[in-house]
């Protein structure tokens, strides 16, 4: 079953001063900028047959609005390769989209920003993406912005006062001894097999 984190840290949210919504422009820039490079993939890489319905994953959402531009771009990169693609307005089923965060994420937020024109059922999926989420081969587009570089825990090695490793409580590694780097290292190896192996199941071949 899925791997839980040993603390949950999601983005601050609401919409307040200091909420991720009103502080992740630099984040927007990165989506952006990805735009093309999520048409390219779709258009070089997507080779899938679906009928009616074409389900889609962003996984650490966060509480938006990026997510939904990232969404948006996936979806119209879809129906430019599959002009026939599931068309709502049709009456076919069209766009599914899962939104997952750590279970504290501020999902109230997430789903009162949603766009009222979007063209996709939305759902939520608490959970951590270490491990699976997802029944095996149910989705055909998995997506991950700036959510990777956080690590499913702090190292052992670390909070130990007696290993080489021991960081004194810092959360960063400047100028700490090699053991801290290696630690940090071996962790987060470790935690991209389980996500890439989570995905691997996942994903429609």
């Amino acid at each position: 079953m899925a791997y839980m984190s040993t603390q949950s840290c999601p983005m601050n949210g609401g919409n307040g001063k200091y909420s991720y919504a009103r502080n992740s422009s630099i984040q927007t820039w990165g989506v952006e900028a990805s735009k093309a490079l999520i048409g390219e993939a779709v258009w070089e890489k997507l080779d899938i047959n679906f009928s009616n319905l074409f389900n889609i994953a962003d996984l650490g959402c966060s509480v938006g609005p990026n997510t939904f531009i990232v969404v948006e771009n996936i979806i119209e990169s879809v129906k430019l390769k599959y002009p026939s693609s599931p068309d709502p307005s049709s009456g076919s089923t069209g766009f599914q989209v899962f939104f997952n965060d750590l279970p504290s994420n501020d999902f109230d937020t997430l789903l009162q920003g949603l766009p009222r024109d979007r063209e996709y059922a939305a759902s939520i999926v608490p959970g951590s993406f270490f491990g699976r989420l997802f029944p095996q081969s149910s989705l055909h587009f998995i997506h991950s912005s700036y959510t990777l570089h956080w690590l499913s825990k702090v190292p052992k090695e670390l909070l130990d006062k007696n290993s080489p490793a021991w960081n004194k409580g810092r959360i960063f590694y400047a100028s700490a001894p090699n053991e801290v780097v290696q630690a940090y290292s071996a962790q987060f190896a470790e935690d991209m097999v389980s996500f890439l192996n989570a995905r691997a199941q996942e994903l429609v071949h």
